[in-house]
């Protein structure tokens, strides 16, 4: 149908005259003129709009316009323009148009470009992985058969019955007989783990910890001894505190390093809410029908705001986490519960304790992460600490774990301990050692499917998560196989995580540019480390940056939730900086306006409270403290706290009380020990004690205040003074030659938690 001719001498000679057009016409079905179709083309012909000669520009309308006529317009007065509007609109347009056009295909050019550097590097670093693992494996395999042959001679020589193994992961490499081991860090790391499933997805690493402020129960209770009986702290650990404690930057972490396949897939949203989240967040994370996924704080610990949430209840049970009350429905709520905070029941549904984490929390964003689950885990023959809180069927569930018996399997959570240390010939390079593991168990045995254990909130907490009360703990032994397993797969990557250093203030300042109310918050949260090393100048410079990123309306409603979050958290953290230069009036003035910009600010509040013990307003303090421990039942702080100023004021009974539900929380806390001890001497001294009131008896009374002193004068040495020694004294001597010694004044150790 197309065919290229000579132009004839026609009328429109002229026109091609006029443009400069030499080139041959396209012939269509024996027209001499550009078919319509065709003459939008790039290249083609068309025909002027004014005065139908030939040209090739198009203008943005579509139309085409010569070279003469538009210059002719160009040159023409305004009022002539303006009889041709919708040329100068057309001549606007255009150019505006082919410079978004330009900067639209830039960027996604750059982007293509990035990605593509991005997925290379992943693959790169996950070629590179895999080499590493195998040689861990490899090398823990050559080790394991040297270990056994050992044994084997050894038994042979001495011609001993076969002993038990030493537990799993308690050699120590480079070390000499009677040497500790100088290391960096030693931590911790929960993690599900399931043999059944391919290679790639068989350890999934849920969070890290710094092993000093761990907890190992029963088939753990070995790993700290273990460190304690071979290594030591080296005189410059590793500072990763920023990292350990966020679960958002430990999860970044990861995926930079090329280690993603490690975690679950996790995605972070502002804690505001609204009708499409929970759409969202299904579609996120790919979320099945009759599925679940876990929400979770980004800056909370001890199952502090862990969710485990079937699909079906997701949009209400965000509703219920992320519109906390404001104004006067707070102060209502405040009134009601703070008097009570110390005896109310929570434990009946699991949202009435982990709202109250997510309407105190002052990081503005929460994070859901993909539900994903262990290998059956099978109780102990002989469990240790078989008394487990039954929460679920005291809410009247089934199967419920008091009823657990030897031989039933669970949804457990591994820990493994590591301690890092310096490579001898690279010191920015870490070599890692393994400690130990062991299976921590969730209060309710798992079922058949993994389905199954989602129908109802309470049951998928009780059935996955694990408890972290010391007394309800379930715990088992990993089997050496699965332990060396889980040792090979994170040989390669946590040394490479941790030699990732803490991002300085600078780059947080550039750092997440779709969130600025997270930057600030990372800002806030580095700038609260300077002050460790005394550097406060820099540190309230660091807040005040990060205070004029917040973008607040000045509304304080459910909405502004991740501004007003962030931003009572910045001057809060000013506020502590006052109180540890000393200067307790301008401190509590910057509790104060944290409270007024979030009222649910547990860590404001029990600072408030610390202001005004200072000042001695001991009633006003106590206020202050069973509303910090009303919003935050797992801040064990306030609970001291309202030890001591209770017994300033002579309530030694409720003293006592707020100190038992402390230990509960945390039983090896030193202060709780002495603020107890110091109760029980004042109410036995003061003679208000009657046994008759809690079918207690002193001598029980006298020995439980006896043994939280020594507990206290071993751990904080330093605080120790003549005063605590008479005290102490007065327990160890006997009834009733004690009673001649003189009475003790009340003392205060002050040991507060700042929250960094």
């Amino acid at each position: 149908q197309f065919c290229m001719r000579p132009p004839a001498a026609s009328s429109l000679d002229d026109g091609l005259a006029q443009t400069g057009l030499t080139r041959q016409l396209l012939i269509f079905d024996g027209a001499r003129r550009p078919p319509p179709l065709l003459a939008g083309l790039p290249g083609m012909p068309g025909r002027c709009t004014d005065c139908g000669a030939i040209c090739l520009q198009k203008a943005a309308d579509g139309n085409y316009y010569c070279d003469r006529c538009w210059q002719s317009w160009e040159g023409s007065s305004e009022q002539d323009k303006s009889r041709w509007s919708d040329k100068a609109q057309v001549a606007r347009k255009s150019q505006a148009q082919v410079e978004k056009e330009a900067k639209t295909q830039e960027a996604t050019l750059l982007q293509a470009s990035k990605e593509a550097k991005r997925k290379a590097e992943q693959e790169a670093k996950e070629k590179e992985y895999w080499e590493a693992r195998r040689l861990a494996e490899e090398e823990m395999e050559a080790r394991r058969r040297a270990e056994e042959e050992s044994e084997d001679r050894r038994r042979a020589e001495e011609q001993l019955t076969p002993v038990a193994p030493s537990p799993e992961g308690c050699a120590v490499e480079g070390s000499v007989a009677g040497a500790k081991v100088h290391v960096v860090f030693w931590g911790i790391c929960d993690l599900k783990y399931d043999p059944r499933l391919p290679l790639r997805d068989r350890v999934k690493v849920l969070e890290l910890g710094d092993g000093r402020a761990s907890r190992f129960s029963h088939h753990g209770a070995a790993i700290k001894q273990r460190f304690d009986d071979n290594y030591c702290m080296d005189p410059q650990p590793l500072k990763r505190g920023v990292m350990v404690d966020n679960k958002k930057f430990t999860h970044d972490t990861f995926v930079e390093c090329g280690f993603g396949h490690l975690r679950p897939k996790q995605f972070a949203y502002p804690r505001r809410y609204d009708t499409l989240l929970a759409d969202r967040i299904r579609q996120d994370l790919g979320v099945p029908s009759k599925g679940a996924v876990v929400l979770k704080l980004v800056n909370r610990a001890r199952g502090a705001g862990v969710v485990v949430c079937p699909d079906a209840d997701l949009d209400s049970t965000l509703k219920r986490l992320l519109m906390p009350p404001v104004g006067r429905a707070l102060i209502d709520w405040l009134a009601e519960h703070a008097p009570k905070a110390l005896t109310e029941d929570r434990s009946m549904e699991v949202l009435a304790e982990q709202q109250l984490h997510y309407w105190s929390n002052e990081c503005p964003l929460f994070v859901v992460e993909e539900l994903v689950h262990s290998m059956p885990v099978a109780l102990p023959v002989k469990a240790e600490n078989s008394r487990v809180a039954t929460r679920f069927e005291a809410a009247g569930g089934t199967g419920g774990a008091a009823k657990a018996s030897e031989g039933e399997v669970f949804d457990g959570t591994m820990r493994v301990a590591f301690a890092l240390q310096r490579e001898a010939k690279d010191s920015d390079h870490l070599d890692i050692q393994w400690i130990g593991g062991y299976w921590k168990l969730p209060p309710q045995r798992a079922t058949g499917q993994p389905d199954e254990c989602c129908k109802s909130l309470e049951e998928a907490r009780a059935r996955i998560v694990s408890s972290f009360n010391t007394e309800d703990k379930r715990t088992a032994p990993v089997q050496k196989e699965h332990l060396m397993e889980v040792y090979a797969a994170l040989t390669p990557a946590l040394p490479r995580v941790f030699e990732v250093k803490n991002m300085s203030v600078r780059e947080l300042a550039f750092s997440y540019p779709d969130d600025p109310n997270f930057r600030a918050f990372a800002m806030t949260r580095c700038g609260a480390a300077l002050r460790v090393n005394g550097d406060f100048r820099h540190c309230n410079h660091v807040l005040e940056q990060a205070r004029r990123i917040v973008k607040f309306r000045g509304i304080r409603d459910a909405n502004d939730t991740p501004e007003r979050s962030v931003l009572s958290y910045i001057i809060r953290s000013t506020g502590v900086n006052w109180a540890i230069y000393g200067d307790w009036s301008r401190a509590l003035s910057h509790f104060q306006d944290a409270l007024a910009t979030l009222g649910t600010n547990a860590s404001a509040h029990y600072l408030q409270g610390i202001a005004l013990q200072e000042q001695q307003r001991w009633s006003e303090a106590v206020d202050c403290h069973l509303k910090a421990f009303a919003l935050d039942p797992d801040f064990r702080s306030p609970l001291m706290a309202l030890g001591e100023c209770w017994t300033h004021l002579g309530k030694y009974k409720e003293a006592v009380e707020a100190c038992r539900l402390c230990l509960h929380l945390q039983p090896d806390a030193p202060v709780a020990q002495f603020n107890a001890g110091q109760a029980i001497y004042q109410q036995l001294r003061s003679g208000s004690f009657r046994e008759d009131e809690l079918g207690i008896r002193v001598a029980d009374l006298r020995a439980r205040a006896q043994h939280g002193l020594e507990v206290a004068r071993a751990d904080i040495p330093q605080a120790w003074t003549e005063i605590e020694d008479e005290i102490l004294r007065y327990f160890q001597e006997e009834l009733p030659d004690c009673n001649s010694l003189p009475r003790q004044p009340v003392r205060s150790w002050k040991a507060y938690g700042w929250r960094p």
